[in-house]
């Protein structure tokens, strides 16, 4: 049996296609929205990849040890277009975050908004202040 090239790339297309679909989440379906939380951390790392930015950050508990989390932003486009540089948040900087906490527990959160340990705003989920 022979197969035409259009078919192979036809049938590639579909297969990746697919592949890119179910990486990406609902905000409801993995943070609990109705539950908000305050994080207050020195960023560790930030990842600028699709589809969302994630900041690392070290978060000291309520019994002074310290907890890594990671927080899910928006998208590396929707920042860079408001304004956003990978420069604007340097390891070691303290920030609070205004979030939604992961559903199964983990030290996951979505960010709503985000400011500088002053009280400076940087971020909301409507877009970078």
């Amino acid at each position: 049996m022979k197969t035409s090239l259009p078919t192979l790339f036809a049938a590639a297309g579909l297969l990746l296609g697919a592949t890119t679909a179910s990486a990406h989440h609902s905000l409801a379906g993995e943070f609990d929205t109705a539950t908000d939380i305050e994080i207050r951390g020195a960023v560790t790392k930030v990842e600028w990849f699709n589809p969302h930015i994630w900041i690392y950050l070290d978060v000291t508990n309520a019994d002074g040890q310290i907890e890594k989390w990671q927080c899910e932003m928006g998208s590396p486009n929707q920042l860079i277009r408001a304004g956003w540089k990978k420069e604007d948040l340097p390891v070691g900087t303290v920030i609070k975050g205004a979030a939604n906490p992961a559903r199964d527990g983990s030290n996951t959160c979505s960010t709503r908004a985000i400011t500088f340990d002053d009280g400076t705003p940087l971020f909301t989920r409507n877009g970078p202040q």
